[in-house]
């Protein structure tokens, strides 16, 4: 079972006071959607996830991580290269 909050945001008083832009926004380690950065519970899957909202797409921080691994594998495909000639 689990529980939703409809009134997981900030209300616009909130807005107002702290501004509106996107750093506030967030996405659930468990689904990716997109919360409120200081939600306990995702809106979308119901999953509690207080604090460990992520600070970008779990698809963009998973295309990261390969590119770092692809540069990598390059790097030492180029070294062992250039030792072996």
């Amino acid at each position: 079972m689990t529980w939703r909050d409809e009134d997981d945001g900030p209300s616009d008083a909130d807005l107002d006071r702290f501004g509106d832009d996107d750093r506030n926004e967030g996405w659930c380690p468990d689904c990716g959607a997109t919360c409120w950065d200081a939600a306990e519970f995702c809106p979308d899957c119901g999953n509690h996830i207080g604090g460990r909202v992520l600070g970008k797409p779990k698809v963009e921080q998973d295309l990261q991580k390969r590119f770092i691994v692809v540069v990598v594998v390059l790097v030492l495909i180029a070294f062992s290269l250039v030792f072996v000639l």
